[in-house]
């Protein structure tokens, strides 16, 4: 649907020092179709990279992007900083697909998940404070479809949490 020149990873492992010689960068690009950024500065860092990436003659700004990703206090808190449409999804691997992901990243992760998302007045804090978007008007002109990590369900939601 985007086209393989508008979509890039842009990893904390993959395409980092942490990857020798950015093999796992490009055992994801051949498996996926989908160029791996490399970059020195790990999330929230990488910004320029990022802007190289696309090209500054198309995309003139950060808004213009989307930054999708499964950690909160990095994914998220990088595309916030630089006023990107965020979407924060589950992680891509699961159970025995998963098994060489970063155990501490994992646990962090989850924690993050429930301590920011879970549903409790702290959770349902955040959810209420969208910050306003250049392009996003909002979910009044284009709702959000939430889905129930627990039970799988999708349910819509308005903004601040409340069920339609």
């Amino acid at each position: 649907t985007f086209g393989r020149s508008n979509v890039a990873i842009l990893s904390n492992s993959a395409g980092t020092a942490d990857d020798p010689g950015y093999e796992d960068a490009t055992e994801i690009e051949k498996a996926m179709n989908i160029q791996v950024i490399r970059h020195d500065e790990k999330k929230p860092g990488g910004l320029k990279e990022v802007m190289d990436h696309f090209g500054t003659d198309v995309i003139t700004e950060p808004s213009q992007l989307c930054m999708v990703g499964d950690r909160l206090l990095t994914d998220i808190v990088f595309g916030n900083l630089y006023g990107m449409l965020t979407v924060h999804t589950l992680p891509l691997c699961s159970g025995k697909e998963n098994k060489k992901d970063n155990k501490i990243a994992n646990v962090i992760r989850t924690v993050e998940n429930k301590a920011l998302y879970a549903n409790w007045v702290g959770g349902r804090a955040v959810r209420k404070r969208t910050l306003e978007h250049k392009v996003w008007k909002g979910e009044e002109d284009c709702s959000l479809i939430l889905v129930d990590v627990d039970d799988g369900d999708a349910t819509e939601e308005k903004k601040g949490g409340e069920e339609n």
